[in-house]
């Protein structure tokens, strides 16, 4: 079963999400379950002693704790990396703000109900296919002889130096022995992407692209070198265009 979670404060609107999302049956494989919760605190109950949803679609402008607040708290647990998070908002200039939640998609509001339903089906079968290939939201690296995970949100660039990978996160950088080609493998289908003989990127961490470099949202720069300078591009503006519809 594929449990869905709706989080809006406009009770038709919600009741009319519902709706879309349960004539969408007949199109997927597993059963679908919706909960529908009308403010971001009633949502963050819910998943406060684990989140048992697949996706999640929400509205950012909520009465009292607003939808990126909500999203921030359900991402505090790594566990809920695997949470595909949807947002809803009739304003576009929220997309940086949502880069640290990762963000699945984004709809723009008044809601067009084909797009959200393609956006619904996307999720729905990524979840599908996540279950059946038993893929995870972390990377697995081996650290002083021990395996670590390491969640895809806190990545920002993996470097090679020499025989080692030094890992670039949030919270600090990590060198283990590996080689960015073995690093390259167990990335595939993640949306991270080889900028340079030595540099493997996470999108979700880009701010911009340059003629012959990239901006991560920290303000660090890196090359582009010149035979992956199309792929990037490409790349980028189909992660981009994915997360709104």
């Amino acid at each position: 079963m594929i449990h869905i979670a709706v989080c809006e404060d406009d009770l038709s609107a919600a009741e009319q999400a519902e709706q879309w999302i349960l004539e969408l049956q007949t199109q997927v494989s597993e059963p679908l379950a919706v909960s529908i919760y009308y403010s971001g605190e009633s949502f963050v109950r819910a998943v406060r002693d684990g989140c048992p949803f697949d996706i999640i679609v929400m509205d950012i402008e909520l009465g009292g704790m607003n939808g990126i607040t909500a999203g921030e708290l359900l991402r505090k647990d790594d566990g809920n990396d695997h949470v595909q998070l949807i947002y809803m908002s009739s304003h576009e200039e929220y997309h940086l703000q949502l880069f640290d939640v990762m963000p699945s998609g984004f709809i723009r509001k008044p809601v067009q109900p084909e797009l959200f339903r393609d956006k619904l089906i996307q999720a729905a079968r990524k979840a599908i296919r996540r279950r059946e290939q038993g893929q995870t939201s972390f990377l697995p690296i081996q650290l002083k002889g021990k395996e670590a995970l390491v969640p895809y949100r806190d990545i920002l660039y993996l470097e090679s130096k020499l025989r080692k990978v030094l890992l670039h996160a949030k919270t600090g950088c990590l060198e283990y022995y590996s080689t960015l080609k073995q690093e390259e493998q167990k990335l595939r289908g993640v949306e991270f992407v080889r900028i340079h003989q030595s540099y493997i990127v996470n999108f979700a961490q880009v701010r911009e692209i340059r003629a012959n470099t990239l901006l991560l949202l920290t303000g660090q720069e890196l090359p582009i070198s010149g035979k992956y300078q199309t792929p990037v591009r490409t790349g980028y503006l189909k992660f981009r265009s994915d997360l709104v519809e």
